[in-house]
């Protein structure tokens, strides 16, 4: 009898390995993780890093990111769940779209060869991804719900609030939860930027 890989154990007892090398659960938990991997990490690209003016590529960005700071967490979980897939680092110069782009023809191209895959001990490599898909929707869900910057009020200093999209497209929106004042998106950058060059003033 051939045991799961990943070591998966129920009440102490090893679980027969299904397919290939995996139990049924670890070979299910793949499988989702396969098809939601690419959205996740696209989301984690584009809403939790902020981006510049101009796309490294040249082009303008579809949606400003909320103005905040650089979210490393977020970062580094989308560089531990490439390398899960890739066992490389994400390109510097990719943006959001190209990340999901790419993870989703590798994505797709993985859950085609599976069968073969399991069958092989190299599929513990890429278990990681199951954990790592999971964390990432549960610290950054997908459908976002209004959360506070770090970004003040440019009329009356008080906090503000970020509004996501309501629709897939939108307009993100930045408002201030004491005076009402709405940041217009082309201004968030600017806004942003002055705010960080108060902070350190005052360092």
């Amino acid at each position: 009898m051939k045991y799961c890989v990943t070591g998966c154990n129920i009440r102490g007892e090893a679980v027969e390995a299904n397919n290939g090398y995996l139990c049924n659960n670890c070979y299910s938990n793949l499988r989702w993780a396969l098809q939601n991997a690419p959205e996740a990490l696209q989301h984690l690209r584009e809403v939790y890093v902020m981006r510049p003016a101009l796309e490294l590529n040249g082009s303008k960005p579809i949606k400003r990111d909320p103005p905040a700071p650089f979210n490393l967490d977020a970062w580094q979980i989308a560089e531990e769940m490439w390398q899960a897939l890739t066992g490389k680092y994400i390109p510097l110069e990719w943006n959001y779209m190209r990340v999901y782009s790419e993870a989703f023809d590798l994505c797709q191209h993985i859950h085609q060869h599976l069968e073969d895959l399991v069958n092989r001990k190299e599929v513990i490599y890429l278990m990681p991804l199951v954990k790592l898909t999971r964390l990432a929707q549960y610290r950054y869900p997908v459908a976002e719900k209004p959360r506070p910057t770090l970004l003040p009020c440019p009329e009356c200093n008080q906090r503000t609030i970020y509004q996501p999209p309501a629709e897939f497209g939108g307009t993100l929106e930045v408002k201030c939860q004491a005076c009402g004042f709405t940041i217009p998106p082309e201004k968030m950058e600017f806004y942003a930027h002055l705010a960080e060059r108060e902070r350190d003033a005052h360092l």
